[in-house]
Order: C-alpha cells, then sequence, then structure tokens
C-alpha cells in the first residue's frame, strides 16, 4: 500500500459511513458487514496499516464504489451522501483543533475496547457508547450534520445510535485522511488520481 492507496481507503471510509447513515435514515437498514467493518474501525488503536482498521480492502468496499460513483457519475437527485461525507471532512478539522474533545473520544475509545471481552464492537452496549461520545463531541461543533429520512426510523432509539457511530467511525477516517496528508485541493484537483487509485482498490475487493 502506498501513501495515496491509504489516503483513498480512508476516504472511502468516510463515504461508507455517509452510505450507512444515509440507508439507516431512509429504510432502516444498511449493510451489516459494511456496518461492522465501519464500527469495527473504532476499536483500533495501533494499527500497523491502514488495511488493518478496517479489516481488510474489503471492508470498505462500499465506500469505494460510492466515492467511484461521486467521481465519475453523481447522482444529481440525491445529494445527501456527498453532503454528509465533505460535512465529516470538514467537522474533522474542527475536531482537531478541540483537544478535549479529541481526549473525551480518545478515554471513551478506550474504555469501550477494555470491554471487547465482554461486548464485541458491534454490541448495542458498544454501539450506544460511541454515540453517546459522538453527542458529547462532534454534534457540539458546528456545522453539525442534519440527517434526512424517515421520521419512523430516526426516532427509533436503536437507529439514532448506529447512525451517531456510524458517523464517528467516518469522523475518525476523515482525521485519519487528513493525518495521511489529505486536502481540499486534492478533492478539487487530483481526481483523476483518486479514481485510479479506487479502481485499483476495487480491484482487491472482488
Amino acid at each position: 500500500m502506498t501513501r495515496t492507496s491509504d489516503k483513498t481507503l480512508a476516504l472511502a471510509a468516510v463515504y461508507q459511513a455517509a452510505v450507512l447513515a444515509d440507508s439507516l435514515a431512509r429504510t432502516g437498514t444498511a449493510d451489516s458487514s459494511a456496518v461492522g467493518s465501519s464500527l469495527y474501525s473504532l476499536f483500533q488503536q495501533n494499527p500497523e496499516t491502514t488495511e488493518e482498521i478496517y479489516a481488510g480492502i474489503p471492508g470498505v468496499r462500499i465506500g469505494l464504489l460510492a466515492l467511484r460513483k461521486q467521481l465519475t457519475a453523481p447522482d444529481r437527485e440525491h445529494l445527501e451522501v456527498p453532503k454528509y461525507a465533505l460535512t465529516l471532512l470538514h467537522l474533522a478539522s474542527r475536531l482537531m483543533k478541540e483537544p478535549a474533545y479529541t481526549d473525551l473520544i480518545g478515554t471513551g475509545i478506550e474504555e469501550a475496547c477494555a470491554k471487547l471481552d465482554l461486548y464485541d464492537h458491534t454490541h448495542s452496549n458498544q454501539i450506544a457508547a460511541m454515540a453517546d461520545l459522538y453527542k458529547q463531541t462532534v454534534s457540539q461543533i458546528s456545522p453539525r450534520i442534519m440527517i434526512k429520512g424517515e421520521p419512523l426510523h430516526l426516532q427509533n432509539p436503536e437507529t439514532q445510535n448506529r447512525i451517531r457511530a456510524l458517523l464517528l467511525a467516518g469522523i475518525r477516517s476523515a482525521i485519519l485522511w487528513k493525518q495521511l496528508g489529505g486536502t481540499r485541493l486534492q478533492l478539487l484537483f487530483g481526481r483523476k488520481r483518486i479514481l485510479a487509485e479506487t479502481e485499483t482498490l476495487l480491484q482487491q475487493t472482488s
């Protein structure tokens, strides 16, 4: 994996979180394997590679597909997913300037990791803990992500928790993308390179 591959994988993970949150809000369901991979990333504290954060490149396949679509044939009628993804990238920059919040998230994740012997990363208790971290930190920063969907699903506490936990995973990947050297200018002027890397990574998921 090159630095460009790592950046593309992290960016795809941001899009995956956006896709899954959008799916939950609209339909009440989302791809369980992808949800598991996104949540898994929150509990990887000392990974040796970017791939390990998502339990392998296939763990971000849905995000890679969404990123490819955005770079080649974006849906002009349904703009929620790219909007959520870009807002996550923006919020990551704001969050990195709030050490009190990043410390709180770090402590909360450490506490959740200590409970993995009791509850795995997809257990409702762990998801609720991640959702609470999101509410205490990211939700306090503007602009807030306003998720659109069906009231029936948005008012379901379990769905609310899953969406918030996924958004926290998206923030974690957005921060990683920035730490790897990702910038807004690259999104504007480096689209061909990102697309080429996305295609290469997708070939490794089939």
